[in-house]
């Protein structure tokens, strides 16, 4: 979740070090986004679904490519100065460019091209609702240590109005208004506080260590948490929205039901992709290409002779006649260059393939890529569903979370007036202090209870929140 609407945060824990670094929501979200494995691997997806798209557009174009080539024969060749055969060890070389594209192949590469997109879409997607999904566990994960944060504060308050106790009773047993053995009921119940703030102290250790696995930062590291104003007033009771409201707005709002579209285009356009192979291809392709030999040879000087030539008559008598002739004096090999020259050559092929039967592989992939449309629609249909359960039980949780925090509330408001009324029926001697304790052990209940059901309304809320798309907030 990239938008997080966070209201200015103040801190009212005293425990809190000025050596310790303190991260707000925001902070911690953020942080987490920046780190999380399963973050950077959906993005690593998604850079490979482009990577496939990039490569596809690309093969629309022609290829070109060049060769060579570089040998020795043995025995028996041919002369590529003759075209004879001799029989003699011989070096050579061939090289060439060659070039081909794809002019029609039943527009399968513009339906690749177009499925890859709707791949790209759902890849975007799906790190959308990663993203929400981890920043969702964040603001769980950050509840809770404020949940720890404020029974730690609780019990550090229980524990000194014990000890406020301890010294009143004290100074009455001093005077001799109150008998010795009250003492021990404070002090077992010091005890206990003391064991109370222990534990709590580690419910805060252990939640702030589950923090920090989140956001893969060092156990050791000196991490607190910013602890905001969060009033109950102020909190919209969305408990009270209908289900189909919330699951209309989740529709347009979660990305995995925009990715589950964008997987059923793309299954669509596979079977377009798979109809394609049943339609004739069109292709063009052309090379060039020469070589050399180190047979080749050429004449580097030649003399006239002249040769009688038999078989000549005049007035059916034969005739001796000598004609002139060129004669070579010498040979060298044909330099390098002049046989690229001289044996260069290059030509173009159209090509066209007509499928005929191929042994039904083409209806096969048809089917099975129709198979796969029906596979994917029920998977969207399974997602919406899911979608559909965790609204109604977002909903419903909300709505017994705010009736288990209004009568937590009732339930410490009338401890709170059953403490106030113990003490002061303590301070005029009415009752001892084992009265007094139990009063006040009532009065720590209800606190823990209320501490609960607040946090769990809270944390239901910021889910129904969630689902209409309005991001996290605290506030």
């Amino acid at each position: 979740m990239k938008r997080l609407l966070i209201l200015s945060f103040s801190l009212f824990f005293a425990h809190i070090s000025f050596s310790q670094e303190v991260w707000s929501l925001e902070r911690c979200v953020r942080h987490a986004l920046d780190t999380s494995l399963v973050i950077r691997q959906s993005k690593l997806l998604v850079d490979n679904t482009k990577l496939s798209g990039k490569s596809l557009k690309h093969q629309r174009y022609p290829n070109l490519n060049a060769s060579t080539g570089f040998g020795i024969n043995f025995g028996r060749v041919i002369n590529p100065a003759t075209n004879l055969f001799e029989t003699e060890n011989s070096l050579f070389q061939s090289a060439g460019i060659s070039s081909s594209v794809n002019l029609y192949s039943g527009l399968q590469l513009t339906n690749r091209i177009r499925q890859n997109s709707f791949d790209q879409q759902a890849a975007d997607a799906d790190l959308r609702q990663a993203e929400n999904d981890l920043a969702l566990n964040v603001a769980l994960t950050y509840l809770n240590v404020l949940f720890a944060y404020e029974n730690l504060a609780n019990a550090e308050l229980t524990k000194a109005r014990t000890e406020q106790q301890l010294d009143q009773l004290d100074r009455f047993i001093a005077a001799g208004t109150r008998p010795e053995n009250e003492r021990y009921d404070i002090l077992a119940q010091l005890a206990s506080d003391e064991q109370n703030l222990i534990n709590f102290q580690n419910s805060v250790d252990n939640n702030l260590l589950a923090l920090k696995q989140l956001l893969l930062l060092d156990p050791a590291y000196p991490l607190e948490v910013e602890v905001p104003e969060i009033g109950l007033e102020d909190i919209e009771a969305l408990e009270n929205l209908e289900m189909a409201a919330v699951y209309n707005a989740a529709l347009n709002t979660q990305p995995v039901i925009e990715a589950t579209e964008f997987r059923l285009r793309s299954a669509e356009k596979g079977v377009d992709i798979a109809r394609g192979q049943m339609s004739p291809s069109l292709s063009l392709s052309g090379s060039l290409g020469t070589n050399w030999s180190d047979l080749a040879r050429q004449i580097a000087g030649e003399t006239t002779v002249r040769r009688e030539q038999d078989g000549v008559f005049i007035n059916g008598e034969p005739v001796l006649f000598e004609v002139e002739q060129s004669v070579p004096t010498s040979v060298v090999q044909t330099p390098y260059l002049d046989q690229v020259e001289n044996n260069f050559g290059y030509g173009f092929n159209l090509s066209l393939r007509i499928p005929i039967y191929n042994n039904f592989q083409a209806r096969v992939a048809v089917e099975r890529a129709e198979l796969d449309i029906l596979r994917t629609k029920t998977e969207n249909e399974q997602v919406r569903q899911t979608l559909k359960t965790d609204i109604q039980n977002a909903i419903t949780a909300a709505r017994a979370g705010k009736k288990t925090l209004v009568a937590s509330e009732r339930s410490l408001e009338a401890s709170q007036i059953a403490y106030d009324n113990a003490l002061k029926r303590y301070d005029v001697g009415a009752i001892n202090s084992f009265d007094l304790i139990n009063a006040q052990n009532r009065l720590e209940a209800a606190k823990v209870s209320m501490t609960i059901a607040k946090y769990d309304y809270i944390f239901r809320i910021l889910v129904i929140e969630f689902y209409l798309g309005r991001g996290l907030r605290l506030d």
